[in-house]
């Protein structure tokens, strides 16, 4: 009894010990707990100091009390884009009142626009940056739309340049950090003269009076290129070619002329041929009847008999005189470095005409055929300019008309004034003049010359 006593005794004691040593260890944890918790509690304000690179987003527009400034961005649209300020109607009025002068349906990423509110918060104009030089006015007056195309302000500073070719054109341009669009302005203007493909050599060169636009875009921006070349001459194999910018009496627009006043734009003829009449005009889709379906056309149908003599427009080049399933046999004749005509369905060549021959303006190349997909004699006449068809009745060529007897005087002594300058130009490349000529730097010849204004620019006298 007394042992069992004993032994009851010692259990009690060590349960006992137990739940003491089981609470105290409860309480210690409960402890640490507390503490942890206050520790965790305080990092996430440390951690909100570490820099975490922000997502890329597309920038809202700007705004401001008066105006909503924005960019068009990707599968953006002029419908859904104005709808955001105006309603649905009024911008349906605006895609109409612009359709003579900007298609709003073809907006792309990265044109500006700027929507104006007036004090009352009304929306009361829109404009979107056509290009760096033009925007589209839109104003909202009282339910009244009126949309106009307007010029970026800008001022126009004469500038001189030459090169010497060493490979081509645009890499003389490029080489010598000369704006790009010179290269294209030159062709241009000795579109009739030279042909910049073919006709280059090593050791050619050019010097040029050209007036370059700076253009302050809204917020300051200034933005550069060029406006009219004044004056150049290009050496083309020894042979210097001319051509001095000049308002012709009675002219609404300037032209260029030769140092004898000789107009460099050479007229295409009208038509190649005598003809009855027009049996399908240019088109981009018209019913084709021998296909059976539709397809574009872009040529005139000159219907006439057969065995008609057929002329070239201009002097040019035979590049194709040939004969395909479609075409029948046909004629392609290179003018310059823009323009190619094609003569199809011919019924025969003329004597001498084969791939390389030199025709002249008027020359019979031949006569009028059937062959091809044809249902009747006729000529399909068309013409590629820079690498485009264009409709042929529609060709802008203001007539290739000399210096006027009447401004003759006047064309002579303006003539002698650029001829001084551009023999003043060196011919060089690689080197740069300020307008004090002296900074040198490499890249180009370029002069600053005294700054023109708008108002002046615009005479070519």
């Amino acid at each position: 009894m007394v042992k069992m006593d004993r032994n009851n005794i010692i259990a009690g004691s060590v349960i006992c010990f137990s739940l003491i040593l089981l609470f105290s260890l409860i309480l210690i944890t409960g402890n640490r707990g507390e503490e942890e918790r206050s520790v965790l509690e305080e990092e996430p304000v440390q951690a909100v100091e570490k820099e975490i690179p922000a997502p890329a987003v597309t920038p809202e527009p700007e705004l401001s009390t008066t105006s909503i400034k924005g960019t068009v961005g990707r599968n953006m649209n002029f419908f859904d884009l104005m709808c955001r300020y105006i309603s649905p109607q009024e911008v349906h009025g605006i895609v109409k009142a612009s359709s003579d002068l900007y298609d709003l349906r073809r907006i792309y990423p990265g044109q500006k626009y700027t929507v104006y509110r007036d004090e009352a918060g009304e929306v009361s104009g829109v404009h979107l940056s056509i290009n760096d030089e033009q925007y589209l006015d839109m104003e909202l007056a009282g339910g009244d739309i009126s949309v106009r195309r307007r010029h970026y302000p800008y001022t126009v500073h004469r500038k001189i340049a030459s090169g010497i070719i060493n490979n081509s054109l645009y890499h003389t341009i490029h080489e010598n950090n000369l704006p790009g669009e010179l290269a294209a302005a030159l062709s241009n203007i000795y579109a009739w003269d030279i042909d910049f493909f073919t006709e280059l050599r090593q050791g050619d060169y050019f010097r040029l009076v050209y007036e370059e636009k700076r253009i302050r875009k809204p917020g300051g921006e200034i933005v550069s290129g060029i406006g009219k070349i004044i004056s150049c001459e290009f050496n083309c194999d020894g042979e210097k070619h001319y051509a001095f910018l000049y308002r012709n009496d009675g002219d609404d627009f300037s032209d260029y002329f030769d140092e004898e006043g000789n107009s460099l734009r050479k007229q295409l003829l009208k038509a190649p041929l005598s003809y009855t009449r027009i049996s399908s005009n240019f088109s981009h889709r018209r019913y084709h009847p021998v296909l059976h379906r539709y397809r574009p056309h872009l040529g005139i149908d000159y219907a006439a008999p057969l065995g008609t003599p057929v002329h070239s427009t201009g002097d040019g080049t035979v590049i194709k005189a040939s004969r395909t399933r479609a075409n029948g046999n046909y004629v392609k004749i290179r003018h310059n470095s823009n323009y190619i005509s094609y003569y199809l369905h011919l019924h025969r060549f003329a004597s001498g005409i084969k791939y390389g021959a030199k025709v002249k303006q008027g020359q019979i190349i031949g006569y009028v055929g059937s062959t091809g997909y044809s249902t009747g004699p006729h000529l399909d006449y068309r013409i590629r300019k820079n690498g485009r068809f264009v409709n042929p009745r529609k060709l802008d060529l203001p007539p290739a008309s000399p210096v006027a007897e009447t401004v003759r005087d006047d064309f002579i002594a303006r003539r002698n004034r650029l001829l001084a300058e551009l023999n003043s130009i060196e011919i060089q490349n690689g080197i740069y003049y300020s307008s004090g000529g002296d900074n040198v730097t490499s890249g180009r010849v370029d002069r600053d010359m005294a700054p023109v204004s708008q108002a002046q620019s615009s005479s070519s006298r």
